[in-house]
């Protein structure tokens, strides 16, 4: 196997020097001026190639750019919501434990006034540090009395 592809790479050696070689000579048949022709006409077919080499390849940088803003935001999305839920989740539990705190409180210390559970059920850290105020504020003025 490895002696085929030697024998095809030697063989496409010399036929490109062989086509090479009958190019030459046929330019070197040819009067000075059509050779300049010739080659003038050779380098536009070059450069317009390589034009469209050069297009080619920014089309596919510019798809390949679309395609990563695209999977950025199909990235982000998702994630964004899972941690939008998490932290709602974590507030709501912590809005649950902080009334029901608040709730046996009230108990134990014998005080009616239920308006403190929705206000430390919906106001969350807020409402229980209120509460805790009053309660303070309120056990001091018992004291005294």
């Amino acid at each position: 196997m490895k002696h085929t592809l030697w024998m095809v790479a030697v063989m496409a050696m010399v036929l490109g020097a062989a086509a090479r070689t009958a190019a030459a000579q046929e330019d070197e048949e040819l009067p000075f001026e059509e050779q300049i022709e010739r080659q003038m006409m050779e380098l536009e077919l070059r450069q317009r190639e390589d034009e469209v080499e050069f297009d080619r390849q920014e089309r596919e940088l510019e798809l390949e750019q679309r395609r990563a803003e695209i999977d950025r935001a199909r990235g982000r999305r998702p994630d964004h919501h899972k941690k939008h839920g998490f932290l709602l989740l974590l507030i709501i539990i912590t809005n649950i434990l902080l009334t029901v705190w608040v709730f046996k409180d009230m108990n134990e210390k014998k005080i009616g006034r239920a308006l403190w559970v929705p206000i430390v059920l919906l106001a969350g850290v807020f409402g229980a540090i209120l509460y805790a105020i009053v309660r303070i504020a309120d056990t001091r003025q018992g004291a005294e009395d």
